[in-house]
């Protein structure tokens, strides 16, 4: 057996995923690699082959500091010599850590590109022999390199300190202008590029249109993925703190997470999310960056993400296991201008972020398959995937175009002054206290928009915005200019084609009765219980029975009770359980 080969099965792998093997041998040639692969496409493995079969230390720069130490003990259950260097190190550890690496026991040497660039931690890496350097995640430089993570945009000094050791970059789902910022920020010349498909066949995409998102998000638990554990995403710290009270007062336990929580905090959430099936995860995008569970099956998102790229890496934090999952994203009109405005308050964000804000509202307003639409971003091409919410819809789509005029033609007659909603008000003839102010019935379009409704109206909108065929001030004041573009709209060069809307159904609490919540957490036993294969039908007859004894169990599932026996007694307190039982074990 090769040395390879030895190497791959130490790490636990009988054989390579596709490309894995290709950059490893390009490394061990001494070669520049960057691989592009989605979130659990195995990146790790290729610089941890390559580092263990090359002669000395593999460096690897990662961003997190927990997500250093959660590699590092998985190496050493496996028997690898591998270390990190961070702050969390006291002057006695870092003795020992200098100690062994001078003395060649340590094979990968994991650090944040903080600790990398310091002067002193670069003269030490001269000292010793250095076979590859791994920088991971690092889409980082091009959305940190400038302001968050400053560090990540100097790691281009490391090709010129080591022009001989080679350098893997590796990455998630990005497109062609991230993969050459990467390569032109470290200075990757000779660089092998490879890029996997970024398709994940398995995760189900439902993008709908956002209508008392609350109990919309109900209805998805409960209907499409009761007992299942899964994230949901929003934007604001309060909103994940908010969300995951109340559904764990609806009795579906849940955790939050965010940037502004103590260390020991985010751990205990993490921890109970990992280990606890049913746990429902309420967070920012600061639970993102290197959550490698089996056990995701959603993703839901509350709030718009901020590029095609981060929408990608997020939903594919479900279904690592290669199992069915699924994403929900609710969004509407005001969402897109929110996100819009987000941005447009960071100068930084208006000059960087904001083409991918623009890029993923196209996709989210394009018409046809929806995983054809977020793989052409990426210029990948495939079929209808028969796994989205367009490919299920059978509605018919719409020809906006005079409806579209209206609107610019209205947006010009009130110079751009007034916000969208006003303006809807006015297309249709509503005398209100803002359209009165402006004296809207004075205008010739007043009332004249009256054969759409107003959610028919705000999709007009969203696809004027998506398009760019009106251009939003930057300022805190609203604003809405004309353009070329629109010049094409208004003269009927341009057609506007609209997609049906897709309105998801919602669930009330009020019709979530105890009973309900029993179920999700019945369905949790069974997802984590081995060795019994009870159907949803026979589980839906045990909670409506409630049997006490495992011999009435029996009984009624028909299951033998040396079948039934280890997980009956779990089964029996479940179903006899209180709401205020359950809340004090999930506070334990």
């Amino acid at each position: 057996m090769t040395l390879k080969k030895q190497v791959l099965s130490q790490l636990g792998h009988s054989d390579y995923r596709p490309l894995q093997e290709e950059a490893v041998d390009a490394l061990c040639s001494g070669r520049n690699v960057l691989l592009a692969a989605p979130t659990g496409g195995g990146k790790s493995l290729v610089y941890q082959v390559a580092g263990l079969v090359l002669e000395g230390v593999a460096v690897v720069v990662s961003p997190l500091l927990s997500l250093m130490s959660q590699q590092v003990e998985k190496l050493h259950e496996k028997g690898i010599r591998a270390r990190f260097l961070n702050s969390t190190l006291n002057p006695g550890e870092q003795d020992d850590l200098v100690w062994a690496l001078r003395h060649n026991h340590i094979d990968l040497l994991y650090l944040s590109p903080e600790k990398l660039v310091q002067p002193s931690v670069i003269g030490f890496l001269h000292s010793i022999n250095v076979s590859l350097f791994a920088i991971d995640e690092a889409h980082c430089i091009a959305q940190w390199g400038n302001s968050f993570r400053p560090e990540y945009s100097q790691l281009g000094q490391l090709k010129a300190s080591f022009p001989k050791v080679p350098i893997v970059a590796l990455t998630g789902t990005v497109d062609k202008k991230t993969i050459s910022d990467i390569q032109h920020s470290l200075n990757l010349q000779n660089c092998l590029v490879l890029q996997s498909s970024f398709d994940r066949s398995n995760i189900e995409l439902k993008i709908a249109q956002k209508r008392k998102a609350k109990q919309q998000i109900l209805y998805f638990l409960h209907h499409e993925v009761a007992g299942r554990s899964g994230i949901i995403y929003c934007r604001s710290r309060k909103k994940t703190e908010e969300i995951a009270h109340w559904l764990t007062e609806l009795g579906m336990p849940s955790s939050s997470y965010h940037a502004a929580m103590q260390e020991k905090d985010k751990q205990e959430s993490h921890r109970i999310f990992s280990t606890q099936s049913g746990m429902i995860m309420v967070a920012t995008t600061a639970y993102g960056m290197g959550i490698d569970l089996p056990n995701i099956h959603f993703v839901i998102h509350l709030d718009l993400p901020s590029s095609p790229e981060s929408y990608f890496q997020e939903v594919g934090r479900a279904g690592r296991n290669g199992q069915p999952a699924k994403t929900l994203l609710l969004y509407g009109l005001q969402d897109m201008l929110q996100a819009k405005q987000f941005l447009a308050l960071e100068q930084k964000g208006v000059q960087h972020e904001l083409p991918r804000l623009h890029d993923f509202f196209r996709i989210l307003e394009a018409r046809g398959c929806r995983r054809q639409n977020l793989l052409a971003h990426f210029d990948e091409k495939t079929t209808e995937c028969q796994n989205c919410d367009r490919c299920a819809s059978t509605k018919s789509e719409q020809n906006m175009t005079i409806a579209s005029q209206k609107m610019l033609s209205l947006i010009y007659h009130t110079k751009g002054l007034q916000p969208f909603s006003v303006l809807i008000q006015v297309l249709l003839g509503r005398k209100n206290k803002a359209t009165t102010a402006m004296s809207a019935s004075s205008l010739a379009l007043f009332g004249k928009g009256k054969e759409l409704g107003e959610s028919q109206w705000k999709s007009v909108v969203r696809h004027l915005i998506a398009y760019e065929y009106v251009t939003l001030g930057h300022s805190e004041a609203f604003t809405v200019h004309l353009n070329e573009k629109s010049r094409d709209v208004l003269q009927g060069k341009v057609q506007i084609i609209l997609p049906a809307d897709v309105y998801y159904p919602i669930l009330h609490e009020d019709e979530l009765t105890l009973d309900t919540a029993h179920w999700h957490a019945i369905l949790s036993w069974k997802n984590e219980t081995a060795g019994i294969d009870l159907s949803e039908t026979q589980l839906r007859l045990v909670c409506l029975h409630k049997p006490k004894t495992i011999a009435s169990l029996s009984r009624l599932t028909g299951l033998s009770q040396d079948q039934l026996h280890g997980a009956a007694e779990t089964l029996l307190k479940l179903i006899h359980q209180t709401r205020s039982e359950k809340e004090a074990a999930h506070c334990l």
